[in-house]
Formats: C-alpha cells, structure tokens, sequence
C-alpha cells in the first residue's frame, strides 16, 4: 500500500518514473515470509525430503502452506533452489523486486476505478555480483592492509581468538587504531541446518541507539524523496589522490556514524509542466562531490576551434562527395547529391560575425553520455554578446512538435558539464518521419524563427535530418538541418563517422560490470554467469549489432562471446550455438573448471536464421497478444519453433512493440534463454556418459546501468567538439550536413572538426520479392567488421579465454590521472577515411609539382602508366561497391 501511495503521488505530479531500491534480504523480515523461509530451511535440512512443491506442501504447517500456495510460481521456485552453504533458502536468488512489482500493479489496477491515471512500468535489476569483486577505493584498500598487518601482529604475539579490529577510521591512515576484538563478545546463537550454532552476530542496519544516525538521517528525507527527484551520481570509483580529493572519500553510512553531519541540498524551484514533460533543472549545489569537482575541467580542444569562438573560424569548402550506390535513385529524392566537404579552420580574418542567429536543439535518439557536454559546446559556440541563443526543445520530437522550448544558457549549462543522462531536457519517440511531422517541424522551425535545428541520434534520426533539410530546401525554409552522430550501441559510424558520441563511456562502464563478474566468478568458482548487453538492437532496426559486446570482450576476455555478426556471417542456426556453448563448458568441466563467463549481444537472436524468420512473422501481428491469437497467425515451422520455446520467451515475444512497431529485443531474455538450453544439452549429455560436472547458471542483463553514467574524457571532449562544430555548421546556414570529427585515434589537439553531406552516407537497401515499391535511401547502423582489427584481436585470443581464466578487470572509469585519456580499443584501431582522403589529396599535389611540363620524359610515363592501371582498378571495384552487401543480409 506504501508503495502504491508514493507511485500515485508522483503520478499526480506528472512522474510516472522511480528508483526504488530493495535490499535482497527484504523478504526475510515480512513476518508470514520469515516463518515460512524458517520452516522450510528445517524442513530441507532433512535428508528424506525433496526439493519440490509437492514434497514441501505436504510437510508445511497450514498457515505456511497457505502463504507458500499465494506466491507466484517463479517465487515458489526460487525458494525451493539449491541451498547455500549452510543448507538454509538463497535469498539472493528470489526476485523479490517482481513479487512486490506485481503485487503493486495489480494494487494501481484496483486504484484506477478511484481516479489513478498514471502508468507504471517497472523494470528490474539485481545488483551484487558485478560489485563484490570490483578494485578496492583508496579507502578499502588502505583498511584491509591496515587490517591484515593488524592480523598478522596479532599472530607473531600469540593472541588468539580474537578478530583484527582498525578505528578512528575519519582520521588520516596514520591516526588509526589497530587492536583486536575477541570472537566470543560478538557471537549469538542461529539455525544452521535444523540445529542452534553460535555465530557472530550480523550487523543489521541500526534504527535507535549509538549506531542508528545514517537510518535516522535518511529519515529526515525520506518524505522528500518520495516525491522530488533528489537523484545523486556518486560516479564512478576515483584513484588519484593528487588531483581528486575524491578519491579519498569513505562510506557515507560510516561518516555518519562516527560523528560527521550531512546537510541535504532541496530543491528550490518546482518543476515546470511543459506538455506531458517536467522541466527541472538540477542546481549545481545538488550534484555530488565528484560531479562538483568535474564541473571544472576544462575539456581538451582540437586546434582548428581552440579559440571556441564561432567568429574565429571559417568553414572550407573541399573535395565534392559522390554517392556510391544507386546515384540515380538518391537523385529522385534530394536535388544535390555531390555537396562538398566541409572543414572547419581557425582564421585570423574579419568574417561577418555569427550574430542574432537561433539555433533549436532536440535530443531524438535514447540517452548516452556526453549529450550534456554536447549542449555546453553548442551554447560556448554561440557569443551570447552577438545576440546568439540557443532553444533545447524539452520531451524530445514530441516537445519539439509542441514548441516546448528553453533558452539554454552558459549559467543553465553549467550544472550539467561532465554529467551523463538527458535529464536537461529529456526525449519520446523519436521520428521526423512522416509528411505530417515534417510539416510539424516546419511549423516549428518557422514560428520560432530558428536559423538551425540540431537533430542528435543514431543512424535513424540522421536519416529523418536527411529527409527534413531536404525538406526544407524544397520549401525554402531558412533553417540549416544540421545531424549529430550518437549512440551507446556505436553503430552510427560510417566511412565518414569514427565514432558515436557515447560509445567509449557505456562500453567502459558496461567493461567493469563485466569484468568484476567474470573475476567474482573465478574466485567462486562454481557459477556460469550469463551476461546479455544493451546493443545495437536498441535502435529498432534490420541490423543488429555488436559493438559495445565485442570491446566488452577485448577489455575483460570472457570465456564466450556470442556475437550477432558472427552467427548472422556463419548462418548457425540455434543448435549449433548451444552445441557450441556446450562444448566449451564440458571442456572446461574436463579440467575441473565449472564456471565460466558467456557474454551475449543483445540482438543475437534477431542473426539466427529460424529466429529471424519468427520475429519478421511476429513483427506483422498486432501487438500484445496471447499466444492462442499468435499461433494460427504463423507458418508451420514458426509455430513448431514458438512451441518448443519456454514459456517466458514466448511472453516476451508477445509484449508491446517499440516505437517503430519493432520488436523489443532488449525485452526479450536472450541469456536466459540460451542458458535454459545450455542446461538441457547438458543434461542429455549427462545422461550418454560425455559430461560429468556441474551446470550452475547465473543470467544477468547490462545496460540501462551504464547509458548514462558520467562521460570518459574522450567522450566529454568529444561531445563539446561536436557542439561547437554543429553550431558552427547552424550558424553558418550550411543545411543537410552531419557534424563529425575525424582522427579520433589521435590527440584531441590533432581532430580534425568538419561537415559530411547526408548523402554521401546513403545507401539504397535491395528490394526484396515480397515488396511492391523500392525502398528508400537511408543512413543504416554499421556492423561489426569481421575483417578488422578489433575483431582480429578478439580471433587471436578467444581459444586461450574459453579455456582459461584471462578475465581483466579495466576498472571504473577514471576522470583524471593517466589512465584518463585512454580510448576503447574500437576507436583506438578504427580506420581513418577521411585521413586517408586528405593523404591521397596530399601524394596528388606531389605528383602535380613533379609533374610539371620541363620534368624528365620517364617521371611522365610512370606517372601515367601507374594512374592508367590505377583507374583500372577502380574502375573494376566500382562495380561491386564495398559498402553495399551489408545491407542485402541485413535485409533478409
């Protein structure tokens, strides 16, 4: 009922999103829970009595077996799971975030007869795993020296019985007080396996007495919380004790109790309702001491826009683009498809002045770090003394449809520098698709007067700005379409595009989720973790892709990676893979090894061929259904395939579809799945004689923790050179251009700042059988490249990882030191193709100086025999163009 309170408060107040955080062992301490729990530890710890629901049924005491018959069947299952060391229930692995969820729905679901309007929508996340095996702070590693030296004094002076014990830990190290404390004053008698044992106590959470001032100041805010959006991002754990004091930093919990005193900052203003939206926001005063000390650092800069100062550049015309595939069906859709290059250098000249310009702002593709620095670099760009100002639309292309703008200043900015997420200004649905939103956006962009509109998103929301400017070219709106490249998922790249604004921050944050796993899982060594990653099926398209899992895999070496390319390359089909998984465990279980890692992209199952087949039937049937409804809608093997698969993947399928009427691939439990499968090969191979260890699996999925957590270095920089580029671009009223910077591999003094015609990224998909209408162009998420060197890398070593334990731990990400300006290793090795063009410019000047007339007779005639047989060439590749059969599978 409490829960359900806070839920319809924040829905009145047009919140209908939450934290809610859970403690594992919740469950314990409902009384109807404990009882239960209690009795069925006494009862298992009985040899004669099976783990199962009939067995246990049969034994409870009436009020219990009426509370066990209540719960829903997952919970019943999970409280009859293998027990833990002690014999008594793994709390752990009951879900108690979807009993209560549940519990709650239908509670909102009585309310609505009330006047409850709001919706929820829960999703769940299990933390631990990823954070017991994680590199110390400053602080854990100096106590738990400080603690084993205390140890080992303790030993060589023949105390015994007695645990190390260090205080006065608000001190600095040298103030310590190292002793020890003997066992038996902390010892209280429990249940261990049906019997009474003296064990140390636990040390719950005190709520009166000397210990009880973190409960007693959460108390305090807790009222708040309910209802105001207070979140705080600790960021991530710091090592440099030089430059950030907050490396240094210490449990709040533990402050609290020995002595210090917090003062929580509330906000001041109240949210500002703009349509379905809440515009709050958040003062600098309210971000945690790391953010605090992030906001100051000043972001590296290229050198063609050091002076960050719109009238201090000039934009160059180069080389005219050309497209590459099907150049007469672009032609029938935009009226220049050879527009230059544009490079972007610093002059010294009088320009006329970039003034009285207003630049429109919308964030369109999901969040990803570095869209905050974005905005900052947009805003420095512009000189506010010219009259220069910059609108961010708030609620994304919905609010931009509304009108729902903000002036975005250097004093609103300030408190969102070096922050993740796109809580400035938020986003919805993201198309500008349509003849009727194009007209919408017209509207917009007339009524507000703007010079340019900034559209930032992956391959999809480029596509729409292709589309609008030449819209808007048509219909001689003033306003320059100006794309920005963006994306955790990192497939918005192109020969043109090196990187996606987002990419280096969510895969170094999702690389410590998973190598802190994978090592937690060495040291236990009894758990195959399965790790699903948010991937490049996120963007709803034909094309998933795998670049967040492949870097994963390079920076933590896991013993698997199940990579969509791969399998969409090699046509396996799902046996195959399992077989394969299979495989690999029985080997290591050879060895005496029954744990492992297996990472899994997210958009594996949308490769394999029989699944793909299933979802493109799925994708044309309304959306949600029941399976009754679905079944007689599909062809025969779709059916026998959706029968054979379990019960939660087949509701899964069944959900609502995404925006784009997609299938969401990210709701589907892809590592579940293929651990069910796993599971039961192994079971069958256990049977023939031809695998005799264990099979423990645990599932997990990453992502939604990662894509927004505080930009890599990389990314802030790169993020505030993309700003400043695209109001560059704006401003300068050049329409249909995609913001990018190139050399990315090298120093940030080094990038190259430019423009990229959306045309010379499209493509033309193949027009398949069952299609009356040839596609159109379109800018498509990139995969993976099997021939690259990323890949390459991953080839030479994953026999050596699926047979060893190689787990790395790259650790969190850190803003300062000399690990800082490390690059993913994606990035770090990708191709340069604009670097490559300026040196081909550059070998043609060359030879046009050697060249001249007066040269020598045989400088001549090699230079033209060895340019003949070079167009030659090019005249045979051009044929096959290199950056079309990607599309012709992705289309299948």
């Amino acid at each position: 009922m409490e829960l359900a309170d806070m839920i319809e408060a924040r829905s009145k107040d047009g919140k209908d999103y939450g934290v809610i955080l859970l403690p594992e062992g919740l469950i314990e301490f409902i009384p109807e829970f404990n009882s239960l729990i209690s009795e069925i530890n006494d009862k298992l710890a009985q040899p004669e009595i099976q783990p199962t629901e009939e067995a246990i049924l049969s034994v409870l005491s009436k009020d219990n077996a009426e509370c066990f018959r209540y719960l829903p069947g997952f919970i019943r299952a999970q409280l009859l799971l293998d027990r833990d060391p002690h014999g008594n229930v793994q709390v752990a692995k009951i879900e108690t975030e979807k009993l209560l969820a549940a519990t709650v729905q239908n509670e909102l679901q009585n309310r609505r007869a009330n006047g409850y309007k709001g919706n929820f929508s829960p999703q769940f996340h299990a933390f631990g795993y990823e954070g017991r095996a994680g590199l110390p702070t400053v602080f854990d590693s100096a106590y738990c020296y400080a603690l084993g030296y205390t140890a080992s004094s303790l030993l060589v002076n023949g105390c015994t019985g007695l645990i190390a014990s260090v205080k006065n830990l608000l001190a600095p190290c040298k103030d310590w007080q190292c002793g020890g404390v003997p066992v038996t004053s902390l010892c209280v008698i429990e249940r261990r396996k049906g019997k009474d044992k003296p064990v140390i106590r636990k040390a719950l959470v005190e709520l009166t007495g000397s210990l009880s001032q973190p409960f007693e100041f959460y108390k305090k805010i807790r009222s708040s919380l309910r209802i105001t959006d207070m979140y705080r991002n600790p960021g991530p754990t710091q090592f440099d004790m030089v430059d950030c004091e907050a490396s240094k930093d210490i449990p709040m919990t533990l402050q609290l109790e020995l002595g210090r005193t917090w003062q929580l900052e509330i906000p001041s203003e109240k949210p500002k309702r703009m349509g379905n939206f809440l515009f709050q926001p958040q003062a600098k005063k309210m971000r945690s001491e790391l953010q605090q000390w992030r906001l100051g650092r000043r972001h590296r800069l290229p050198a063609a826009i050091n002076a960050f100062n719109g009238n201090a550049v000039t934009v160059v015309k180069g080389e005219e683009t050309c497209v590459t595939d099907h150049t007469e069906v672009v032609s029938r859709h935009f009226s220049e498809v050879h527009a230059p290059l544009l490079d972007i250098m610093p002059t010294e000249e009088r320009n006329e002045p970039i003034c009285d310009k207003k630049i429109g702002v919308v964030f369109c593709g999901r969040q990803a770090p570095g869209c905050h620095d974005f905005i900052c670099g947009l805003v420095d760009m512009m000189p506010p003394n010219f009259g220069n100002k910059i609108f961010g639309f708030v609620g994304g292309t919905h609010g931009f449809y509304d009108k729902q703008a903000v002036e975005l200043t250097p004093e609103l900015c300030e408190a969102f520098r070096g922050t993740g997420g796109l809580d400035m200004l938020g986003r919805t649905v993201d198309r500008i698709n349509t003849k009727e939103e194009s007209e919408k956006a017209k509207i917009t962009c007339q009524e507000l007067d703007l010079d340019g509109l900034v559209l930032v998103g992956g391959a999809r929301t480029n596509t729409d700005a292709a589309y609008l400017a030449e819209h808007f070219k048509q219909s001689k709106v003033k306003t320059a379409v100006v794309g920005v490249p963006c994306g955790i998922e990192g497939s918005m790249i192109n020969e043109f595009v090196e990187a996606s604004l987002g990419f280096d921050s969510n895969a170094k944050a999702m690389a410590q989720l998973v190598g802190n796993t994978a090592i937690d899982g060495s040291s236990a060594r009894k758990y195959y973790y399965f790790l699903k990653l948010m991937d490049g099926s996120t963007t709803g398209g034909k094309v998933p892709t795998s670049h967040v899992a492949l870097e994963v895999a390079l920076e933590t070496k896991p013993n698997l990676l199940l990579l969509t390319e791969e399998v969409d390359d090699h046509r396996n089909n799902l046996r195959e893979i399992v077989s394969g998984i299979a495989d690999v465990i029985s080997a290591r279980a050879d060895d005496g090894k029954n744990f492992g890692t297996v990472v899994v992209a997210e958009g594996l199952l949308a490769a394999i061929p029989e699944f793909r087949t299933l979802i493109a039937e799925l994708e044309g049937v309304p959306m949600p259904s029941t399976v009754d409804k679905v079944l007689p809608e599909l062809t025969t093997w779709s059916a026998a395939l959706f029968r054979s698969l379990p019960e939660f993947i087949q509701k899964q399928l069944l959900l609502e579809r995404q925006s784009n009427a997609a299938l969401q691939l990210s709701q589907l439990e892809t590592e579940r799945l293929m651990a069910w499968l796993v599971e039961d090969e192994l079971k069958q191979r256990k049977k023939k004689g031809t695998f005799k260890g264990s099979f423990s699996p645990v599932c997990q999925f990453l992502g939604y923790q990662a894509r927004c957590s505080m930009p890599s270095d990389f990314d802030s920089d790169y993020a505030y050179a993309l700003g400043g580029t695209a109001a560059v671009l704006a401003a300068r009223s050049h329409n249909g251009y995609m913001a990018v910077i190139s050399d990315l591999a090298k120093p940030v003094e080094r990038w190259h700042p430019g423009g990229v015609p959306f045309t010379a990224m499209l493509q033309v998909p193949p027009q398949l059988p069952k299609e009356s209408f040839r596609p159109r162009p379109g800018i498509f998420p990139r995969k993976v490249d099997l021939e690259a060197a990323a890949f390459k890398s991953w080839k030479e070593v994953r026999e050596a990882c699926a047979a060893e334990e190689l787990y790395e731990s790259p650790g969190p990400i850190q803003l300062s030191g000399s690990s800082a300006s490390r690059v993913t290793k994606t990035i770090a090795t990708r191709f340069s193709y604009l670097r490559e063009l300026r040196g081909l410019q550059r070998h043609l000047e060359t030879l046009s100086v050697r060249c001249r007339p007066g040269c020598d007779l045989r400088q001549v005639k090699i230079a033209c025999q060895s340019l003949a047989t070079l167009n030659t060439i090019l005249d045979e590749l051009s044929e096959h163009p290199a950056a079309s059969p990607f599309l012709e599978r992705a289309m299948k």
